[in-house]
């Protein structure tokens, strides 16, 4: 379950990058800007490497911390704007957000991955 939930929010945080870097709204409701898309972009090729280097319980709790954060600070009217300007985050991209980064913390306090034991023994 954790391989395939970071696959797929890999793949989903990848296209949408990319997406975002040609269109301010994506889906019809989502604000973006080039920022936004790049940041993306590079979460969803680290998920994915993440996943086939034995990381992807340590990305998905940072990915649920990185979007508990800046939902933090889209909240706090003294950080607010500063949000908006950088990441052009709208309503319906914090509410994602917030949805993303439950389901990562769920999925990674739910997961045991295995260890890899890199100790040779006989």
């Amino acid at each position: 379950m954790l391989r395939g939930f970071v696959i797929l929010i890999g793949l989903f945080l990848l296209l949408e990058g990319i997406w975002e870097l040609f269109s301010p709204v994506v889906f019809g409701v989502f604000t973006s800007n080039a920022l936004h898309g790049g940041i993306h972009i590079v979460l969803g090729v680290v998920g994915l490497f993440a996943v086939f280097r034995g990381g992807a319980r340590g990305f998905c709790f940072f990915l649920g911390a990185l979007l508990l954060v800046v939902d933090t600070l889209w909240l706090l009217p003294a950080t607010h704007e500063l949000v908006v300007r950088l990441v052009n985050v709208n309503q319906p991209v914090a509410i994602l957000n917030l949805v993303v980064a439950l389901m990562s913390l769920l999925v990674a306090f739910a997961s045991r991955e295995r260890q890899v034991d890199s100790s040779y023994s006989r």
